[in-house]
């Protein structure tokens, strides 16, 4: 059996070949374009169960498809049926499927200024479809795996298929490796040029991420006191460092402009733009400076101003600056009707837990209690914990920091402890969204921060000046049109 594996090899070798669309070259993939498409179709149906996608008829997925058309008539693939899709959440991202299926992130869209930036990253992500990258990093796993059963004719090794089994849609979702991004920035730079778009838009987007980078980073190191670690952005993680594809980016738009052929599109963007989400829906509660609100679910919290707060969809947590002191609260759908001081003592073990108390607080009934006990990342901890019930809603509420500190931050738990309460879009407003303002002579990104009382925490200045492709100390001509946020 072992002579005849060679053969194998052989015979995948010669049937594998074919020529790339894009770069025009021989390439080695063990799946046919029949195959490709079907895959892409199968994939995006799992795509629209797993992410929340805004509908085709929303106004900004209808301009989405629009700019993605007229950059897909360019590409090296024309003849597919390209889908251009809106996650509604606020990561920056942005991802393509085999066959044509292009999703971007509404937390990218935001931070776009104009139109030829968003077809800088539709042309990205088409890049990928017409270069096949899906099909090679496919091939790669499978010559992966045969060389994994070659191995293991000899040597015998745990199963490798199920290590493998997510490499595609990982790459896909995450980023391709330096080779296939820098080709997909290639492509993405033809085809917009040759859509009619600016090509120096792509230097601007990454300028953009760049800044965003920045902020992140400063806001941890605010947090936790610690080094910043390198900052994640989906497609664009695995990319070469910003400043490399910004030097790379300017040489090619260079070449590759034509006279009358640099359409911009701010206004166009900026008005597209205009009353969606900055960051989370109401489906998924936003942050508001230093208080919570959570449409969906019906309640809100305000947190002391030294607390940084994370909103996740697993649960929602906060922290004081550089401190071992922690809020967490998580949702748990109830199947049966139980008192929430039955739900507490499931809890913890009964001998770590202090008094209950119980009562009714605006709307929530709810049980409260001290637990001694010892926490991930903190030893020997003082948990304040609460249940709140809510229907056939539990919202467990744990507020802890060192055994011997708690009587420090007691009042501070007592603070938020008591700001939990249901919440009225009438008289507390909706999350934050994104509104075109018109800047006015004396304005400057801190008055605006200042205006809005740090409507995005303790960085809000920095983030409105990059949520408009600017450095914080560069400011606009009065009379222009920027996005704000209220």
């Amino acid at each position: 059996m072992k002579r005849y594996i060679p053969l194998l090899l052989i015979a995948l070798v010669f049937s594998g070949c074919a020529t790339n669309p894009a770069s025009k070259e021989s390439d080695f993939v063990l799946m046919s374009e029949k195959q490709e498409l079907e895959l892409g179709q199968q994939m995006a149906r799992e795509v629209t169960k797993q992410l929340p996608l805004l509908p085709s008829n929303d106004p900004l997925v209808k301009y989405v498809n629009k700019v993605g058309q007229r950059v897909a008539t360019t590409s090296d693939r024309p003849e597919l049926f390209y889908r251009f899709h809106v996650v509604d959440d606020g990561t920056i991202n942005a991802f393509a499927l085999p066959g044509g299926y292009i999703y971007v992130h509404r937390g990218l869209l935001v931070h776009f200024n104009s139109e030829a930036e968003l077809a800088a990253v539709l042309g990205h992500e088409i890049g990928h479809v017409t270069a096949r990258h899906a099909v090679q990093r496919y091939t790669q796993a499978q010559a992966y795996n045969l060389g994994m059963a070659v191995a293991s004719v000899f040597v015998p090794i745990p199963d490798a298929a199920g290590q493998l089994s997510n490499i595609l849609a990982t790459a896909m979702i995450m980023g391709y490796g330096r080779e296939q991004e820098l080709e997909s920035d290639e492509l993405s730079l033809r085809y917009l040029t040759s859509a009619g778009y600016d090509a120096n838009a792509t230097i601007e987007l990454l300028k953009t991420l760049e800044r965003l980078d920045a902020v992140a980073k400063k806001e941890q190191q605010d947090t936790t006191g610690e080094k910043p670690k390198e900052v994640y952005h989906g497609a664009f993680s695995s990319h070469p460092e910003t400043k490399t594809r910004i030097e790379e980016a300017i040489a090619q738009a260079s070449a590759l402009q034509k006279d009358g052929m640099n359409y911009v599109g701010r206004e166009a963007m900026l008005a597209a733009l205009d009353g969606y989400p900055l960051k989370d829906s109401a489906e998924n509660g936003a942050i508001i400076g230093h208080r919570f609100i959570h449409p969906e679910l019906g309640f809100q919290m305000q947190f002391p101003d030294e607390w940084v707060i994370q909103n996740t969809p697993q649960a929602l947590a906060a922290r004081i600056r550089q401190k071992q002191v922690y809020f967490y609260m998580g949702l748990k759908e109830l199947r049966k009707r139980e008192s929430a001081e039955t739900i507490l003592k499931r809890l913890f073990p009964e001998r770590h837990m202090g008094e209950i108390r119980s009562g009714v607080k605006g709307k929530y009934l709810y049980a409260r209690s001290m637990v001694m006990a010892s926490a991930p990342h903190v030893s020997k901890a003082a948990i304040d914990v609460t249940v709140f019930l809510d229907g056939p809603r539990a919202f467990i509420v744990l507020l802890y920091s060192l055994r011997d500190e708690i009587n420090t931050y007691q009042t501070q738990f007592n603070r938020i402890w008591s700001s939990f309460r249901s919440y009225d879009i009438t008289k507390d407003g909706d999350v934050p969204k994104i509104h075109n303002y018109i800047w006015k002579r004396g304005d400057s990104w801190k008055i605006l921060a200042e205006r809005g009382n740090h409507i995005l925490g303790r960085f809000t200045a920095d983030r409105l000046a990059a949520l408009n492709g600017m450095d914080v100390n560069k400011t606009p001509s009065p009379g222009t049109v920027i996005k704000n946020v209220q």
